[in-house]
Protein backbone atom coordinates (compact mmCIF):
# COMPACT_ATOMS: atom_id res chain seq x y z
CA UNK A 1 0.00 0.00 0.00
CA UNK A 2 2.38 2.68 1.47
CA UNK A 3 4.87 1.62 -1.97
CA UNK A 4 1.66 2.34 -4.00
CA UNK A 5 1.58 5.35 -2.56
CA UNK A 6 4.60 6.67 -2.88
CA UNK A 7 4.96 5.94 -6.63
CA UNK A 8 1.72 7.88 -7.07
CA UNK A 9 2.67 10.50 -5.78
CA UNK A 10 5.95 10.68 -7.25
CA UNK A 11 4.66 10.92 -10.10
CA UNK A 12 2.58 13.07 -9.71
CA UNK A 13 4.65 15.96 -8.43
CA UNK A 14 6.80 15.42 -11.53
CA UNK A 15 3.34 15.92 -13.71
CA UNK A 16 3.00 19.17 -11.85
CA UNK A 17 6.47 20.56 -12.15
CA UNK A 18 6.27 20.58 -8.11
CA UNK A 19 10.25 20.82 -7.08
CA UNK A 20 9.90 19.09 -3.43
CA UNK A 21 7.17 17.80 -0.87
CA UNK A 22 6.68 15.88 2.06
CA UNK A 23 3.57 13.88 2.98
CA UNK A 24 3.02 12.14 6.57
CA UNK A 25 -0.07 9.88 7.72
CA UNK A 26 -0.84 9.88 11.24
CA UNK A 27 -3.16 6.82 12.61
CA UNK A 28 -3.94 5.90 16.21
CA UNK A 29 -1.36 7.92 17.63
CA UNK A 30 1.19 6.94 15.58
CA UNK A 31 2.89 7.84 12.31
CA UNK A 32 2.60 5.17 9.73
CA UNK A 33 3.87 6.95 6.71
CA UNK A 34 6.65 9.61 6.09
CA UNK A 35 7.85 10.45 2.96
CA UNK A 36 9.52 13.18 1.13
CA UNK A 37 9.74 13.52 -2.68
CA UNK A 38 12.11 15.88 -4.62
CA UNK A 39 14.00 18.52 -3.67
CA UNK A 40 14.18 21.21 -1.12
CA UNK A 41 16.50 23.29 -3.00
CA UNK A 42 18.71 22.86 -5.83
CA UNK A 43 19.94 19.71 -4.85
CA UNK A 44 18.92 18.24 -1.52
CA UNK A 45 16.52 16.25 -1.08
CA UNK A 46 13.41 17.18 0.80
CA UNK A 47 12.77 14.81 3.67
CA UNK A 48 10.21 14.29 6.65
CA UNK A 49 11.91 16.72 8.83
CA UNK A 50 12.44 19.44 6.04
CA UNK A 51 10.83 22.63 7.39
CA UNK A 52 8.42 24.64 4.88
CA UNK A 53 6.27 27.34 5.72
CA UNK A 54 2.35 26.52 6.57
CA UNK A 55 1.53 29.90 5.77
CA UNK A 56 -2.63 30.04 6.91
CA UNK A 57 -2.09 26.73 8.82
CA UNK A 58 -0.90 28.92 11.36
CA UNK A 59 -4.26 30.08 12.34
CA UNK A 60 -5.71 27.34 14.31
CA UNK A 61 -2.59 27.45 16.70
CA UNK A 62 -3.71 31.36 17.16
CA UNK A 63 -6.78 30.35 17.66
CA UNK A 64 -5.42 27.30 19.95
CA UNK A 65 -3.26 30.45 22.15
CA UNK A 66 -6.77 32.62 22.88
CA UNK A 67 -8.18 28.98 23.87
CA UNK A 68 -5.39 28.56 26.43
CA UNK A 69 -5.91 32.26 28.03
CA UNK A 70 -9.44 31.45 28.40
CA UNK A 71 -8.68 28.24 30.04
CA UNK A 72 -6.69 29.82 32.47
CA UNK A 73 -9.29 32.16 33.05
CA UNK A 74 -7.31 35.06 31.95
CA UNK A 75 -9.64 36.37 29.06
CA UNK A 76 -12.95 35.11 28.15
CA UNK A 77 -14.48 34.41 24.07
CA UNK A 78 -17.44 36.16 24.57
CA UNK A 79 -15.70 39.89 25.29
CA UNK A 80 -15.63 42.62 23.41
CA UNK A 81 -11.92 42.46 21.77
CA UNK A 82 -11.68 46.43 22.85
CA UNK A 83 -11.84 45.80 26.17
CA UNK A 84 -8.84 43.51 26.34
CA UNK A 85 -7.10 45.86 23.43
CA UNK A 86 -8.09 49.47 23.48
CA UNK A 87 -6.38 50.44 20.12
CA UNK A 88 -8.60 48.17 18.45
CA UNK A 89 -11.77 50.50 17.29
CA UNK A 90 -13.83 50.07 14.21
CA UNK A 91 -16.00 53.51 12.20
CA UNK A 92 -19.01 52.14 14.12
CA UNK A 93 -18.87 51.97 17.71
CA UNK A 94 -21.54 49.53 18.00
CA UNK A 95 -19.54 47.36 16.74
CA UNK A 96 -16.19 47.98 18.37
CA UNK A 97 -18.53 47.29 21.75
CA UNK A 98 -19.30 44.14 20.42
CA UNK A 99 -17.02 42.35 18.59
CA UNK A 100 -15.00 39.84 20.61
CA UNK A 101 -12.82 36.41 19.95
CA UNK A 102 -14.67 34.32 18.08
CA UNK A 103 -15.83 36.77 15.71
CA UNK A 104 -12.67 37.64 14.40
CA UNK A 105 -11.34 34.18 13.95
CA UNK A 106 -14.20 32.74 12.66
CA UNK A 107 -14.18 35.56 10.01
CA UNK A 108 -17.89 36.86 10.58
CA UNK A 109 -16.89 40.41 11.61
CA UNK A 110 -18.06 41.60 8.07
CA UNK A 111 -14.94 43.49 7.41
CA UNK A 112 -13.37 43.16 3.44
CA UNK A 113 -9.87 41.89 3.62
CA UNK A 114 -6.88 43.79 3.77
CA UNK A 115 -4.51 41.96 2.72
CA UNK A 116 -3.04 44.60 -0.04
CA UNK A 117 -3.64 47.52 2.29
CA UNK A 118 -0.71 45.86 5.08
CA UNK A 119 1.25 44.10 2.29
CA UNK A 120 4.94 44.85 3.65
CA UNK A 121 3.62 47.88 5.30
CA UNK A 122 6.93 49.38 7.53
CA UNK A 123 4.43 49.79 10.67
CA UNK A 124 3.86 48.04 13.34
CA UNK A 125 1.27 45.30 13.82
CA UNK A 126 -0.49 47.73 16.43
CA UNK A 127 0.04 50.68 14.86
CA UNK A 128 -1.90 48.95 11.62
CA UNK A 129 -4.21 47.60 14.10
CA UNK A 130 -5.11 51.28 14.75
CA UNK A 131 -5.83 52.25 11.32
CA UNK A 132 -8.45 49.86 10.99
CA UNK A 133 -11.23 52.44 12.34
CA UNK A 134 -11.50 54.25 9.26
CA UNK A 135 -12.46 50.71 7.30
CA UNK A 136 -16.07 50.22 6.25
CA UNK A 137 -17.51 47.03 6.40
CA UNK A 138 -18.46 44.95 3.34
CA UNK A 139 -21.50 43.29 4.91
CA UNK A 140 -23.61 43.48 7.78
CA UNK A 141 -21.53 41.95 11.32
CA UNK A 142 -21.83 37.92 11.86
CA UNK A 143 -24.30 37.88 8.68
CA UNK A 144 -21.60 36.36 6.42
CA UNK A 145 -17.90 34.36 6.24
CA UNK A 146 -15.48 37.00 4.72
CA UNK A 147 -12.34 35.18 4.96
CA UNK A 148 -10.21 37.84 7.04
CA UNK A 149 -6.37 37.79 7.72
CA UNK A 150 -6.19 40.97 9.36
CA UNK A 151 -8.54 40.03 12.03
CA UNK A 152 -6.26 37.10 13.12
CA UNK A 153 -3.78 39.64 13.75
CA UNK A 154 -5.91 41.93 15.88
CA UNK A 155 -7.01 38.50 17.74
CA UNK A 156 -2.90 37.69 17.95
CA UNK A 157 -1.84 40.85 19.38
CA UNK A 158 -4.82 41.00 21.73
CA UNK A 159 -3.80 37.83 23.59
CA UNK A 160 -0.39 38.94 23.43
CA UNK A 161 -1.93 42.09 25.36
CA UNK A 162 -3.74 39.70 27.82
CA UNK A 163 -0.64 37.51 28.44
CA UNK A 164 1.98 40.32 28.78
CA UNK A 165 4.04 38.97 25.67
CA UNK A 166 4.23 38.88 22.43
CA UNK A 167 2.35 37.19 20.05
CA UNK A 168 5.28 35.13 18.90
CA UNK A 169 6.32 33.93 22.02
CA UNK A 170 2.67 33.49 23.60
CA UNK A 171 2.37 31.23 20.53
CA UNK A 172 5.86 29.01 21.58
CA UNK A 173 4.55 28.96 25.49
CA UNK A 174 1.22 28.16 24.85
CA UNK A 175 1.05 25.75 21.73
CA UNK A 176 4.69 24.94 20.33
CA UNK A 177 6.38 23.69 23.33
CA UNK A 178 3.47 21.77 25.26
CA UNK A 179 2.40 19.94 21.98
CA UNK A 180 6.07 19.35 21.48
CA UNK A 181 6.85 21.00 17.99
CA UNK A 182 10.68 21.53 18.55
CA UNK A 183 11.58 22.14 15.46
CA UNK A 184 8.81 24.79 14.32
CA UNK A 185 8.48 28.04 14.96
CA UNK A 186 7.83 31.69 13.46
CA UNK A 187 8.89 33.79 10.41
CA UNK A 188 9.82 33.15 7.15
CA UNK A 189 13.28 35.09 7.94
CA UNK A 190 13.81 32.77 10.75
CA UNK A 191 13.10 29.38 9.06
CA UNK A 192 15.60 30.45 6.16
CA UNK A 193 18.35 30.40 8.64
CA UNK A 194 17.41 26.74 9.79
CA UNK A 195 19.09 23.38 8.25
CA UNK A 196 16.99 21.64 6.06
CA UNK A 197 14.64 24.08 5.56
CA UNK A 198 13.03 24.65 1.53
CA UNK A 199 13.31 26.95 -0.70
CA UNK A 200 10.46 28.30 -2.52
CA UNK A 201 9.93 27.58 -6.16
CA UNK A 202 7.39 28.34 -9.12
CA UNK A 203 7.20 28.00 -12.41
CA UNK A 204 6.37 30.77 -15.35
CA UNK A 205 3.11 28.54 -17.00
CA UNK A 206 1.36 25.26 -16.39
CA UNK A 207 3.08 23.67 -19.27
CA UNK A 208 6.53 25.03 -18.17
CA UNK A 209 5.81 23.58 -14.68
CA UNK A 210 5.41 19.84 -16.52
CA UNK A 211 8.29 20.40 -18.27
CA UNK A 212 10.47 20.75 -14.93
CA UNK A 213 10.98 24.47 -16.14
CA UNK A 214 11.02 26.07 -12.24
CA UNK A 215 12.51 28.67 -11.03
CA UNK A 216 13.49 29.86 -7.25
CA UNK A 217 10.67 32.71 -6.18
CA UNK A 218 11.77 35.37 -3.76
CA UNK A 219 11.17 34.37 0.05
CA UNK A 220 8.63 36.76 1.64
CA UNK A 221 10.06 37.61 5.08
CA UNK A 222 8.06 40.81 5.85
CA UNK A 223 5.13 38.71 6.37
CA UNK A 224 5.72 39.18 10.54
CA UNK A 225 3.31 41.98 10.75
CA UNK A 226 0.18 39.52 9.86
CA UNK A 227 2.03 36.61 11.81
CA UNK A 228 -1.04 35.72 13.47
CA UNK A 229 -3.00 34.97 10.37
CA UNK A 230 -0.18 33.07 8.99
CA UNK A 231 3.95 32.81 9.91
CA UNK A 232 4.53 29.15 11.51
CA UNK A 233 7.02 26.95 9.95
CA UNK A 234 7.39 23.53 10.55
CA UNK A 235 7.73 20.05 8.98
CA UNK A 236 5.30 16.94 8.83
CA UNK A 237 6.86 15.42 12.06
CA UNK A 238 6.05 18.09 14.66
CA UNK A 239 2.51 18.86 12.43
CA UNK A 240 2.12 14.99 13.05
CA UNK A 241 2.16 15.62 16.91
CA UNK A 242 -0.14 18.78 16.51
CA UNK A 243 -2.69 16.59 14.94
CA UNK A 244 -2.47 14.62 17.68
CA UNK A 245 -3.15 16.58 19.94
CA UNK A 246 -6.43 17.90 18.03
CA UNK A 247 -7.43 14.56 17.54
CA UNK A 248 -7.12 13.61 21.34
CA UNK A 249 -8.84 16.65 22.70
CA UNK A 250 -5.69 18.32 23.86
CA UNK A 251 -3.91 14.86 25.45
CA UNK A 252 -0.26 13.76 24.10
CA UNK A 253 1.87 11.25 24.95
CA UNK A 254 -0.54 10.93 28.32
CA UNK A 255 -0.35 14.48 29.06
CA UNK A 256 -2.86 17.35 29.00
CA UNK A 257 -0.73 19.51 26.67
CA UNK A 258 -4.28 21.91 25.75
CA UNK A 259 -6.92 22.16 27.55
CA UNK A 260 -9.59 20.01 26.16
CA UNK A 261 -12.10 23.23 26.13
CA UNK A 262 -9.81 25.08 23.76
CA UNK A 263 -9.76 21.97 20.97
CA UNK A 264 -13.25 21.82 21.37
CA UNK A 265 -13.68 25.38 21.13
CA UNK A 266 -11.76 25.79 18.09
CA UNK A 267 -12.97 22.66 16.04
CA UNK A 268 -16.95 23.44 16.74
CA UNK A 269 -18.79 25.58 14.05
CA UNK A 270 -18.99 29.12 14.28
CA UNK A 271 -19.82 30.07 10.92
CA UNK A 272 -20.85 28.70 7.48
CA UNK A 273 -18.76 28.90 4.64
CA UNK A 274 -20.83 29.70 0.90
CA UNK A 275 -19.67 27.69 -1.22
CA UNK A 276 -16.66 26.02 0.01
CA UNK A 277 -16.77 22.44 0.19
CA UNK A 278 -15.52 21.13 -2.97
CA UNK A 279 -15.01 17.28 -1.37
CA UNK A 280 -18.78 16.15 -0.94
CA UNK A 281 -21.54 19.33 -2.78
CA UNK A 282 -24.68 17.56 -0.72
CA UNK A 283 -22.27 18.56 2.97
CA UNK A 284 -22.32 21.82 4.66
CA UNK A 285 -19.07 23.51 4.90
CA UNK A 286 -18.62 25.46 7.84
CA UNK A 287 -16.02 26.81 9.83
CA UNK A 288 -14.81 26.94 13.20
CA UNK A 289 -11.48 28.92 14.81
CA UNK A 290 -8.61 28.60 12.32
CA UNK A 291 -10.28 25.19 11.17
CA UNK A 292 -13.06 24.51 8.10
CA UNK A 293 -15.05 21.75 9.33
CA UNK A 294 -16.64 19.56 6.84
CA UNK A 295 -17.23 15.89 5.38
CA UNK A 296 -16.07 13.12 3.18
CA UNK A 297 -17.96 10.23 1.93
CA UNK A 298 -19.64 10.37 5.77
CA UNK A 299 -16.30 11.05 7.60
CA UNK A 300 -16.17 14.23 9.43
CA UNK A 301 -13.16 16.52 8.57
CA UNK A 302 -11.59 19.01 10.56
CA UNK A 303 -9.07 20.82 8.22
CA UNK A 304 -6.95 24.00 7.09
CA UNK A 305 -4.62 24.71 4.16
CA UNK A 306 -1.81 27.13 3.51
CA UNK A 307 -0.29 29.15 0.66
CA UNK A 308 2.53 31.92 0.04
CA UNK A 309 4.41 32.81 -2.14
CA UNK A 310 6.31 29.26 -2.86
CA UNK A 311 4.89 27.27 -0.49
CA UNK A 312 2.00 25.36 -0.01
CA UNK A 313 0.48 23.34 2.95
CA UNK A 314 -2.51 21.09 3.40
CA UNK A 315 -3.82 19.29 6.35
CA UNK A 316 -6.77 17.33 7.28
CA UNK A 317 -7.56 15.33 10.20
CA UNK A 318 -10.53 12.55 10.01
CA UNK A 319 -11.26 12.71 14.03
CA UNK A 320 -13.35 10.59 14.19
CA UNK A 321 -11.33 7.63 12.73
CA UNK A 322 -8.33 8.80 14.40
CA UNK A 323 -6.63 9.79 11.02
CA UNK A 324 -4.39 12.81 10.05
CA UNK A 325 -2.82 13.62 6.56
CA UNK A 326 -0.20 16.58 6.52
CA UNK A 327 1.52 18.08 3.23
CA UNK A 328 3.97 20.33 2.50
CA UNK A 329 5.31 21.42 -0.72
CA UNK A 330 7.41 24.39 -1.55
CA UNK A 331 5.38 25.53 -4.53
CA UNK A 332 1.91 27.43 -4.01
CA UNK A 333 0.82 27.45 -7.28
CA UNK A 334 0.00 23.48 -7.35
CA UNK A 335 -3.32 21.97 -5.94
CA UNK A 336 -1.56 18.43 -5.50
CA UNK A 337 -1.34 19.30 -1.51
CA UNK A 338 -4.98 19.58 -1.29
CA UNK A 339 -5.83 16.33 -3.15
CA UNK A 340 -3.98 14.03 -1.95
CA UNK A 341 -5.23 13.29 1.33
CA UNK A 342 -8.38 12.27 -0.14
CA UNK A 343 -6.35 9.81 -2.51
CA UNK A 344 -4.99 8.64 0.81
CA UNK A 345 -8.39 8.25 2.70
CA UNK A 346 -9.93 6.43 -0.14
CA UNK A 347 -7.22 3.78 -0.01
CA UNK A 348 -6.88 3.54 3.76
CA UNK A 349 -10.70 2.70 4.17
CA UNK A 350 -10.97 1.14 1.19
CA UNK A 351 -13.74 4.06 -0.25
CA UNK A 352 -15.37 4.03 -3.47
CA UNK A 353 -13.16 5.46 -5.96
CA UNK A 354 -15.21 8.14 -7.36
CA UNK A 355 -12.42 10.99 -8.23
CA UNK A 356 -9.07 10.70 -9.51
CA UNK A 357 -7.53 13.26 -7.42
CA UNK A 358 -4.02 12.92 -8.32
CA UNK A 359 -3.85 13.08 -12.00
CA UNK A 360 -8.06 14.30 -13.16
CA UNK A 361 -8.60 16.81 -10.05
CA UNK A 362 -5.02 18.03 -8.92
CA UNK A 363 -4.09 18.44 -12.99
CA UNK A 364 -7.50 20.44 -13.60
CA UNK A 365 -7.62 22.80 -10.78
CA UNK A 366 -3.50 23.57 -10.79
CA UNK A 367 -4.01 24.51 -14.28
CA UNK A 368 -6.77 26.54 -13.53
CA UNK A 369 -4.91 28.52 -11.32
CA UNK A 370 -1.72 29.35 -13.70
CA UNK A 371 -4.41 30.75 -15.93
CA UNK A 372 -6.16 32.73 -13.72
CA UNK A 373 -2.47 33.86 -12.41
CA UNK A 374 -1.66 34.56 -15.72
CA UNK A 375 -4.54 36.10 -16.94
CA UNK A 376 -5.08 38.18 -13.92
CA UNK A 377 -3.55 41.50 -15.22
CA UNK A 378 -5.57 41.24 -18.53
CA UNK A 379 -8.61 40.66 -16.67
CA UNK A 380 -7.97 43.24 -14.77
CA UNK A 381 -7.77 45.59 -17.75
CA UNK A 382 -11.11 44.26 -18.86
CA UNK A 383 -12.91 46.60 -16.18
CA UNK A 384 -10.30 49.85 -17.30
CA UNK A 385 -12.39 52.03 -19.44
CA UNK A 386 -12.02 51.71 -22.87
CA UNK A 387 -9.04 53.45 -24.03
CA UNK A 388 -8.87 56.68 -26.23
CA UNK A 389 -6.44 57.00 -28.46
CA UNK A 390 -4.14 60.63 -28.91
CA UNK A 391 -5.74 61.98 -25.86
CA UNK A 392 -2.95 63.53 -23.73
CA UNK A 393 -2.51 64.23 -20.09
CA UNK A 394 -4.31 68.04 -19.34
CA UNK A 395 -1.59 69.41 -17.47
CA UNK A 396 2.52 69.30 -16.93
CA UNK A 397 3.68 65.47 -15.70
CA UNK A 398 5.30 68.09 -12.91
CA UNK A 399 1.47 68.57 -11.61
CA UNK A 400 0.79 65.00 -10.81
CA UNK A 401 3.96 64.51 -8.86
CA UNK A 402 3.26 64.56 -4.77
CA UNK A 403 2.45 62.05 -2.21
CA UNK A 404 -0.42 60.76 -1.43
CA UNK A 405 -1.99 58.69 1.46
CA UNK A 406 -5.27 56.53 1.57
CA UNK A 407 -7.22 56.59 5.06
CA UNK A 408 -5.80 52.97 5.76
CA UNK A 409 -2.01 54.95 5.59
CA UNK A 410 -0.65 53.41 2.65
CA UNK A 411 1.31 56.00 0.45
CA UNK A 412 1.93 56.61 -3.54
CA UNK A 413 4.84 58.50 -3.96
CA UNK A 414 4.55 60.08 -7.56
CA UNK A 415 7.66 61.52 -9.27
CA UNK A 416 8.47 62.71 -12.47
CA UNK A 417 12.08 61.44 -14.33
CA UNK A 418 13.26 63.57 -17.34
CA UNK A 419 14.21 61.80 -20.37
CA UNK A 420 17.29 61.12 -21.54
CA UNK A 421 18.27 62.70 -25.19
CA UNK A 422 14.95 63.61 -27.13
CA UNK A 423 13.05 60.74 -24.44
CA UNK A 424 10.03 62.90 -23.12
CA UNK A 425 9.97 62.78 -19.44
CA UNK A 426 7.59 59.94 -17.77
CA UNK A 427 5.97 59.59 -14.13
CA UNK A 428 7.39 56.92 -11.53
CA UNK A 429 5.80 55.71 -8.40
CA UNK A 430 6.50 54.35 -5.38
CA UNK A 431 3.75 51.82 -3.11
CA UNK A 432 5.53 50.03 -0.39
CA UNK A 433 8.17 48.35 -1.93
CA UNK A 434 7.10 47.99 -5.34
CA UNK A 435 7.89 51.23 -8.18
CA UNK A 436 8.09 51.33 -11.50
CA UNK A 437 6.69 53.24 -14.68
CA UNK A 438 3.14 55.16 -14.96
CA UNK A 439 2.31 54.46 -18.22
CA UNK A 440 -0.15 57.14 -19.74
CA UNK A 441 -3.54 55.57 -20.35
CA UNK A 442 -5.65 58.63 -22.00
CA UNK A 443 -6.48 61.94 -20.39
CA UNK A 444 -4.93 62.11 -16.73
CA UNK A 445 -4.94 58.51 -16.01
CA UNK A 446 -2.43 56.28 -16.27
CA UNK A 447 -1.37 52.36 -15.83
CA UNK A 448 0.75 50.29 -13.29
CA UNK A 449 1.88 47.01 -14.46
CA UNK A 450 3.78 44.58 -11.50
CA UNK A 451 4.97 41.92 -12.26
CA UNK A 452 6.85 39.85 -9.15
CA UNK A 453 7.87 36.53 -9.81
CA UNK A 454 4.86 34.96 -11.67
CA UNK A 455 2.66 37.42 -10.54
CA UNK A 456 0.84 39.96 -12.68
CA UNK A 457 -1.06 42.73 -11.84
CA UNK A 458 -2.41 45.62 -13.28
CA UNK A 459 -4.46 48.84 -12.14
CA UNK A 460 -5.62 52.12 -13.88
CA UNK A 461 -4.64 55.72 -11.71
CA UNK A 462 -6.38 58.41 -12.05
CA UNK A 463 -5.79 61.84 -11.07
CA UNK A 464 -8.18 64.10 -10.25
CA UNK A 465 -8.56 67.62 -9.53
CA UNK A 466 -10.49 69.83 -7.03
CA UNK A 467 -12.15 72.99 -7.52
CA UNK A 468 -9.33 75.02 -7.57
CA UNK A 469 -8.19 73.22 -10.47
CA UNK A 470 -5.11 71.37 -8.77
CA UNK A 471 -4.69 67.83 -8.43
CA UNK A 472 -5.83 67.01 -5.09
CA UNK A 473 -6.63 62.90 -5.97
CA UNK A 474 -5.10 59.83 -7.00
CA UNK A 475 -7.93 56.87 -7.76
CA UNK A 476 -6.93 53.80 -8.25
CA UNK A 477 -9.07 51.19 -10.33
CA UNK A 478 -8.08 47.81 -8.63
CA UNK A 479 -10.58 45.87 -10.17
CA UNK A 480 -14.57 46.17 -11.23
CA UNK A 481 -15.76 46.69 -7.79
CA UNK A 482 -12.58 48.06 -6.01
CA UNK A 483 -11.32 51.80 -6.30
CA UNK A 484 -9.06 53.13 -3.48
CA UNK A 485 -8.94 56.94 -3.61
CA UNK A 486 -5.84 58.52 -2.21
CA UNK A 487 -5.46 62.13 -1.31
CA UNK A 488 -2.44 64.46 -2.21
CA UNK A 489 -1.25 65.94 0.63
Amino acid sequence: MFREWTADIEKARINLGIQGMSVGVVHKGKIIYAQGFGKRNDKDPFTPETLSHIASTTKAFTAAAVGELVAEKKARWDVPVNEYLPEFKLKDPRLTAEVNFIDLLAHRTGYPPLDLDWYHRPESRLELIKQIRNVDPEVPFRSAFVYHNIMYAVAGEAAARIAGTSYERLVLDKVLRPVGMTSSGLSLAEMISRPNHALPYVSKSFEAAQKGEVFRATPDTQYMTDAPAGDIYANIIDLSRWARAIMNNGQLDGKQVLAKETVQTITTPWNIEQDFSRQDPASTAAYGLGWAIESYKGHRVVQHGGANPGYRTSLVLFPDDDLAIVCLSNNNINNLVDEIPYYIVDRFFNLPTTTDWLFDVAVTTTKRTYKYIGEDATQRELFFPPQIKDKPASRNLKEFAGEYTHPYGMKLTVKVVEGRGKKAPTLAYKFVDFEGTLDHYHYDSFRIRVVQDYYKISVLVTFVSGPDGSIQEARVLMDEDSTKVFIKS
